[in-house]
């Protein structure tokens, strides 16, 4: 087998890379007592809108079971709300409370400052450059993972 060693380096930065970004915003996100599936939740509500359970646990790759349990937390918290969907009864939307609302704004204000901190070696150009390197990587890699299915 013919392994290109940019191809294993690339991966092993990658990871590496991932794995000190992923650190450092959990460990931010934590500050806030909330883990990252209730932050990505909370955060996807507030950009978003209310959606069902299954969309939240789709865009956060997550089993609905889990999610599930994620909104019963946050629900606890008085961070969000279940309707049911007029249209389709089987259909919940979790929509976030005034409380919520005001919460994620507080926190999404300290986690930009994280953020500008985590990428400012990077100039703007940089950023959108490897935004876009990215979402090429990841958008083949989905399809091949779709095709292996």
């Amino acid at each position: 087998m013919n392994t290109n060693k940019e191809d294993l380096k690339l991966t092993a930065v990658l990871f590496r890379a991932m794995q000190h970004i992923q650190w450092m915003i959990t460990k931010d996100i934590e500050s806030h007592g909330l883990n990252t599936t209730e932050f990505g939740t909370l955060e996807m509500l507030y950009n978003k809108g209310s959606r069902t359970i299954q969309t939240i646990s789709k865009r956060l790759l997550m089993a609905n079971s889990s999610m599930t349990y994620t909104i019963d937390k946050l629900e606890k918290k008085k961070f969000v709300i279940r309707t049911k969907d007029d249209k389709d009864r089987r259909n919940t939307e979790i929509a976030l409370t005034d409380l919520g609302k005001n919460y994620i704004e507080n926190v999404m204000v300290k986690h930009q400052e994280t953020l500008r901190e985590l990428y400012k070696i990077l100039s703007e150009e940089e950023k959108l450059v490897l935004i876009d390197l990215m979402k090429k990587l990841g958008y083949y890699v989905e399809k091949l993972n779709e095709d292996a299915k």
